[in-house]
């Protein structure tokens, strides 16, 4: 579809016959004419407020939205009407109605306002008054995340020391990922300097960088993102120093010493319970740790619960409402459905939500390539290969099966990421094709691919919609699923760190400080200490002969103390086992003990009887089965073995092509 330009228009303000049906645009542009009294006026704002705007219905929302609110406001009859302030009222007035009759408001509808607003002010149809000057738009419609970065470089631009210094920025600037982290540090240091002194002599650059490392609002702000912007001015100022742009003989301060922990740097709660344990406090909290750990832990699951099963209820009553036609819609998928297997897919592989976001189904399977992509094995698992970025590192995760569907119903505990992706597979197909593009996750109606592939408001209205409204007011992403994911893994495994590890994705170090907070380690740390210290004293008092008077304890509960210790898999586990008698009917004649030599070729046999074998209680399919467990949870060596079979295995699918 054409974007409506300025070619669209006669000399009398009447719009052209566009490219696209105007029997509906052309009777409200009348409409809009009469309530203003001119048409061309009229003409102008819609021009004005849709340029650039190439969905119909969004430029249907835009007219219809000026209508509205110029109607609202002649049907107020502020007087006079043709003040400033008198449209300043009505617009405050008719946000105010719209946000008590709507719960939910989708952002559109603030920047189109704006975008009127703006229009009247700047063609003067509204004559500004003494009450006028006071109003401040962005105090009933938010600033965007482009009107934020507008007024940051208009800021850098006003209090620069001069055109070459601006520019020199703002190219440095572009070669960033992401602006808005540096443009406002900048503008923010610009301006110290410039109050200090105008000509930036080398005290003056000097004071403005302390001054703005100095007075870093750590409440709104973590050390950590001190340290990392302070950091931002620093390469700036350095990058001027050595080009010649500010004085060479400019002695920069030096940035703080960068924080150890990171999961103290947080000021936002990292999970979904309204117990944020990054505030929590060891030396006021030790006392009732346990008390306060239970009940995070239960508002936790909870949360969790409530989330997971939203989400595999839209993709359950989806898929069954085309299940018995099998006539699925194979042109994108609704932002909802997308929502919720991204809610799935999370909580089960725990892919970090950008990862997820750039999925990109495999269309050359015989071509191995360090991308992502998504291959489905014949057993029904998925094996992705996504890119973590940050970490300049492929990572490689594979999912669990798909489970057998009874009479093509689904039931909410048959959706899993397996069948998340390969139905998001099968939805988007069709799209994919029309757009030539390989990226899984298709919007339906989508015409474009788009140039960021985030869902991170699609979430948002998941959660205002489907969730319970003291739940969604905590504002729950996707990397808090992530997060509270992994913490209910770590608190429920008393502390494995390995699994939350896997679970993530990450090394132990990176797990450790940055999602596993400092008074959750202490705690599970001192609950291992305890449970070490009660094995210590009664092994040290196992041989006294009034042991029980000793350690002050019955004898039924010096035995439940001993079989509660070794069950712990910390201390004991197996050993406890092992120690425990207990009545063996098999005798070692009927013992089987089968030996797997471990190489590539044999890893590759292995795999192949997995996922052709029929029977799974042949005791083929479990010796193999069994093999490939082991080998996966083992060393490198066995894993780098795995990985060389199922190059073998791919190889041989290529050849039998």
């Amino acid at each position: 579809m054409k974007k409506i330009t300025n070619n669209h228009y006669e000399n009398n303000g009447t719009i052209k016959k566009p490219d696209f049906d105007t029997r509906y645009l052309e009777p409200k542009i009348e409409k809009l004419g009469k309530l203003l009294n001119s048409k061309k006026l009229a003409s102008d704002l819609f021009y004005k407020i849709t340029s650039g705007v190439s969905s119909k219905t969004y430029i249907r929302y835009h007219i219809r939205l000026a209508i509205d609110l110029i109607q609202y406001h002649n049907n107020k009859r502020h007087l006079p009407p043709l003040e400033l302030s008198s449209f300043q009222s009505s617009l405050t007035d008719y946000i105010n109605d719209i946000q008590r009759k709507q719960e939910k408001i989708d952002i559109a509808f603030y920047s189109i306002l704006k975008k009127i607003y703006f229009f009247f002010e700047k063609r003067e149809y509204f004559h500004s008054d003494e009450l006028s000057d006071n109003f401040n738009i962005y105090e009933l419609c938010p600033e965007n995340g482009g009107e934020i970065l507008k007024k940051h470089f208009k800021r850098l631009e006003q209090y620069s020391k001069n055109i070459e210094i601006t520019q020199t920025t703002e190219q440095f600037l572009s070669s960033k990922n992401v602006i808005k982290n540096f443009v406002r540090c900048y503008a923010d240091v610009f301006e110290n300097i410039t109050k200090i002194d105008p000509d930036w002599t080398p005290t003056a650059i000097r004071l403005g960088i302390e001054e703005y490392r100095d007075h870093f609002n750590t409440d709104t702000g973590s050390l950590n993102t001190k340290y990392h912007e302070t950091s931002r001015v620093l390469e700036l100022f350095n990058y001027l120093k050595t080009i010649g742009l500010i004085d060479k003989k400019t002695v920069l301060p030096r940035n703080i010493k960068r924080p150890a922990y990171s999961s103290l740097m947080r000021n936002t709660n990292p999970t979904f319970s309204v117990i944020n344990v990054d505030s929590l406090s060891i030396e006021e909290s030790m006392s009732s740790a346990k008390v306060l750990i239970d009940n995070f832990y239960s508002d936790l699951i909870k949360k969790l619960d409530c989330l997971i099963s939203a989400a595999k209820k839209v993709v359950t009553d989806f898929y069954n409402q085309f299940s018995q036609s099998g006539a699925f819609p194979i042109d994108g998928m609704s932002s909802k459905l997308i929502s919720a297997m991204h809610v799935v897919i999370i909580d089960e592989m725990g892919l970090n939500p950008t990862s997820l976001y750039n999925l990109r189904v495999s269309t050359k399977p015989g071509i191995r390539n360090k991308k992502e992509f998504i291959k489905v094995d014949d057993d029904g698992t998925v094996r992705i290969n996504i890119i973590k970025w940050r970490q300049r590192y492929l990572q490689k995760r594979t999912t669990s099966s798909v489970a057998t569907l009874k009479d093509q119903t689904l039931q909410q505990q048959d959706v899993n990421a397996s069948f998340c992706i390969q139905f998001a597979i099968v939805l988007t197909d069709e799209k994919r094709n029309a757009l030539n593009t390989n990226l899984l996750w298709i919007r339906e109606g989508q015409k474009v691919v788009r140039t960021s592939n985030a869902f991170d408001q699609d979430f948002r209205d998941f959660c205002n919609t489907h969730l319970p409204s003291d739940f969604a007011k905590l504002k729950p992403t996707l990397m808090k699923l992530r997060s509270s994911r992994a913490i209910e893994i770590y608190i429920s495994s008393n502390g494995d760190v390995i699994k939350t590890a896997t679970y993530l994705g990450n090394k132990v170090k990176t797990t450790l400080s940055t999602y596993i907070p400092l008074y959750l380690q202490e705690v599970m740390y001192r609950r291992k200490l305890s449970v070490f210290q009660h094995l210590y004293l009664l092994l040290a008092t196992a041989h006294e002969s009034k042991k029980l008077e000793m350690l002050g304890m019955t004898e039924n509960q010096y035995n439940n103390c001993i079989r509660t210790i070794y069950k712990n898999d910390d201390f004991g586990g197996p050993l406890f086992e092992l120690l425990n008698p207990k009545i063996d009917d098999i005798s070692d004649d009927n013992v089987t003990e089968v030996f797997f030599i471990c190489s590539p070729q044999n890893f590759a046999y292995a795999i192949k009887i997995i996922k052709t074998s029929a029977d799974k209680a042949d005791e083929k399919y479990k010796v193999c089965l069994d093999a490939i467990n082991k080998a996966s949870s083992g060393s490198t060596i066995f894993k780098s073995m795995i990985l060389e079979a199922e190059k073998i295995l791919e190889d041989e699918e290529i050849d039998n092509e």
